[in-house]
């Protein structure tokens, strides 16, 4: 079977990097390890997912973290 391909593009490593910590199932694995406290939104599991990622993204906002907290009286 021939296959023609008519355009290559570049492939991101994020939607790699989300699709093996879905296969893996990182987030049930963290909220197994970690009770949820009551008033947390987000589950720690899909915290450490969304940091994960975001590390991996070069984000500068991790680094600014504290700051954008204080500003929002956190």
């Amino acid at each position: 079977m021939a296959v023609s391909v008519s355009e290559l593009r570049p492939v991101a490593h994020l939607p790699l990097v989300l699709g093996l910590l879905r296969q893996l199932d990182v987030a049930a694995v963290i909220d197994e390890l970690l009770p949820p406290h009551p008033a947390t939104i987000l589950s720690c599991g899909r915290g450490g997912e969304a940091f994960v990622r975001a590390m991996l993204a070069g984000s500068r906002a991790l680094s600014q973290g504290g700051q954008r907290l204080e500003e929002r009286g956190m």
